[in-house]
């Protein structure tokens, strides 16, 4: 019995580690906010791995032929420049985050994207968004998915995760998740209903078992900023315009 209430301990603290979460700008090449946010990155990329790089860099055999390929500032620029990319593709609708998890203190896996789309509630009953995110299974989904429901401060809703395998027969995850949110009027703009949509894969086997707390902490943090606690207005303030549904 001890053993077995060790393994659910170290599993349930496995399932709980924290993320960092944070939005990727919708800016452009040349905009000061691109090159702002590009620079904060990369700052944030050389604090989390410049220890693993020494440690990696002083590994790395004499007779390479070739000098260690990667510094800190090299991760930060590509990591920041495959973000921005994705996110200037998405509608004007959705706005990307992306995220990583500590292990021991120690971010990994990162950056792992999640697209988020917002919209006006487009039915009275929010069982639609069940639908929307495959509650009963996609196509190429393995395995029966698993549904957790989420409870905000503002709404709630569900996350979903699927063992998945592509037409090539490689393995992944999906995680899927909705949130129908009762945001309050703050700032002068009025209360408005909004859905919210969130969609991820993760293709490490390491991760999977992580990123389903982690999107729940994105869902978390998602209703935290569009509700602040104060009178100011909401971070996410483009939500009160998709009231009456997206494009």
């Amino acid at each position: 019995m001890s053993t077995g209430g060790t393994i659910n301990g170290e599993l349930l603290a496995l399932t709980r580690m924290p993320w960092h979460w944070e939005w990727v700008p919708a800016a452009r090449a040349g905009e000061s906010a691109h090159e702002a946010w590009t620079e904060r990155l990369v700052a944030l990329f050389e604090e989390w791995t410049s220890e693993g790089l020494v440690a990696a860099r002083a590994a790395w055999p004499a007779d390479a032929g070739a000098p260690f390929p990667f510094t800190p500032d090299q991760l930060g620029r590509e990591a920041a420049g495959w973000l921005l990319e994705r996110a200037e593709q998405l509608p004007a609708w959705s706005r990307l985050a992306w995220g990583a998890v500590f292990v021991n203190g120690r971010p990994r896996w990162a950056p792992v994207p999640v697209v988020v789309e917002f919209s006006g509630p487009v039915a009275g009953d929010p069982n639609y968004l069940m639908h929307l995110v495959g509650a009963r299974g996609l196509e190429g989904d393995a395995r029966e998915p698993v549904v957790d429901y989420v409870t905000t401060s503002i709404g709630d809703g569900l996350r979903v995760f699927a063992l998945c395998r592509s037409a090539e027969g490689a393995a992944y995850a999906r995680v899927h998740a909705a949130l129908r949110l009762d945001v309050p009027p703050t700032g002068g703009a009025p209360g408005v209903g909004v859905d919210v949509l969130l969609t991820t894969l993760v293709f490490e086997m390491g991760l999977m078992a992580l990123i389903g707390n982690g999107v729940e902490q994105l869902m978390q943090q998602i209703a935290d900023d569009c509700a602040p606690v104060d009178a100011s207005p909401a971070r996410l303030g483009f939500v009160a315009a998709t009231e009456g549904g997206q494009p």
